[in-house]
């Protein structure tokens, strides 16, 4: 009986949250689009196009080429804690960065430990439009040579 009861209680507790779940009216208007931009541009302690220079799982290193908003150079947590075999394990929700892709990513949290969701952040190649629409709240400064990445 006891052991019934256990199993009972156990499913029965709210799975945990699903923050990292991106979804996004499809049919939000322009209008909805910047206001929503605008939040979270003003949530966020940096906003950057960047290169990434290295990742040692836990933390990423970042070229940034383009910066809306934040410290020029940039260094994300990945939030990952050291598995039993030594291996990073990585933070639910965050981005998993690739050495050599760039990104536009908008980072959360105090300078020295800046992390990014995989809610905030796109391919670069994917992210005409936010460039545009962050253009519109404050325009980038482009940090070193044009082409540098």
């Amino acid at each position: 009986m006891s052991l019934f009861l256990l199993i009972l209680l156990f499913f029965s507790q709210p799975l945990a949250s699903a923050d990292c779940v991106c979804i996004k009216d499809p049919h939000r208007s322009a209008a909805q689009i910047n206001a929503d931009r605008k939040q979270e541009y003003e949530k966020a302690n940096a906003v950057f196009v960047g290169k990434v220079t290295a990742n040692d799982g836990y933390i990423v290193t970042f070229k940034v080429a383009k910066s809306w908003k934040g410290p020029k150079q940039i260094v994300l947590s990945t939030g990952a804690v050291r598995g039993v075999d030594g291996t990073p394990l990585p933070e639910e929700c965050s981005s998993q960065f690739h050495v050599g892709e760039e990104y536009l990513v908008y980072a959360y949290g105090p300078g020295d430990k800046l992390k990014a969701s995989i809610c905030s952040t796109l391919l670069l190649k994917d992210a005409a439009e936010e460039e545009k629409g962050l253009d519109e709240i404050k325009t980038h400064e482009t940090i070193g040579r044009s082409g540098a990445l």
